[in-house]
């Protein structure tokens, strides 16, 4: 997904809809072609990791979180970046790695939820 420019703040979104009309909006900006129902993972489960800086630590921490896909057997470009911007928002929204630029898959073994593939979400700032 390297189709799409987004920035992970304006805290989260109740509605996908909603969302991909936003993501729409601020891509016009640019030369990009999102197709937010075109089928970008076919499975059900996905788990993501990113990081993002911990000022009470002083630290960089990374986290992962696990994603389901709502119609159980994949995930739409619109559906998987929803899903993500919700989950990393308040803890991206004042990074300075706070904008989307795409997933990396992991090829070694996922030890957090060995069903689910991994991948990393690659920041920019």
């Amino acid at each position: 997904m390297t189709d799409v420019y987004w920035g992970f703040y304006g805290g989260k979104y109740d509605s996908c809809d909603v969302f991909i009309r936003e993501v729409i909006e601020y891509n016009k900006n640019f030369d990009k072609k999102w197709i937010p129902e075109e089928i970008v993972f076919a499975g059900t489960n996905v788990s993501i990791q990113y990081s993002y800086w911990d000022d009470e630590n002083e630290e960089e921490e990374e986290d992962d979180f696990d994603l389901v896909a709502d119609n159980k057997t994949c995930f739409s470009a619109g559906e998987l970046l929803y899903k993500i911007h919700n989950q990393v928002v308040e803890k991206l929204e004042d990074d300075d790695h706070h904008f989307f630029e795409g997933l990396t898959l992991w090829e070694g073994e996922n030890y957090n939820n060995p069903n689910s593939p991994l991948y990393f979400l690659n920041q920019g700032s």
